[in-house]
């Protein structure tokens, strides 16, 4: 990987912390809506008196409640991809993050489309590769004849 790809990665992983950051506004505003929601099913707004019977309050809080979840997993989605950039891991979890924050017009969409061309380049893509250590296959066969074996068994 060259020079260049190591610094676009680089920089990747802090936009991908901007982007958590920015993301978590989403799920204050779903609960503040969603307290609005239980304001209302109290009566508890100046004016207001409780609705007997109504289910008015309710689907602010359901909408809300729905928006901190997404808010919440948006929120993790970047943190965890800015960590995998990071240690050049899961970059399936990086391109699923990115398609998602394409959906985050207009900073968002920046983000995940050049997120993808990154990590669509070969040189990226090898980097995130398992190294040395790991094998894809069955472990090998023990050599036969090996020193310790042999002593026990008296073979010389």
């Amino acid at each position: 990987m060259n020079h260049d790809d190591e610094k676009q990665l680089r920089i990747l992983v802090w936009l991908h912390y901007v982007g958590a950051a920015l993301a978590g506004v989403i799920p204050i505003l779903g609960a503040v809506y969603a307290g609005i929601g239980v304001a209302m099913v109290l009566g508890k707004l100046p004016g207001m008196t409780p609705p007997k019977g109504e289910p008015f309050g309710w689907l602010p809080i359901a909408m809300g409640s729905f928006v901190v979840l997404i808010g919440i997993g948006s929120v993790s989605l970047n943190l965890l991809t800015a960590r995998a950039l990071r240690a050049r891991r899961r970059r399936t979890l990086c391109l699923l993050t990115s398609a998602l924050n394409c959906m985050h017009f207009p900073l968002g969409t920046l983000l995940g489309a050049f997120t993808i061309v990154v990590l669509c380049r070969p040189a990226v893509r090898a980097a995130f590769e398992p190294r040395g250590g790991r094998q894809a296959g069955p472990a090998p066969p023990p050599a036969s004849g090996s020193p310790g074996l042999t002593s026990t068994l008296g073979g010389g």
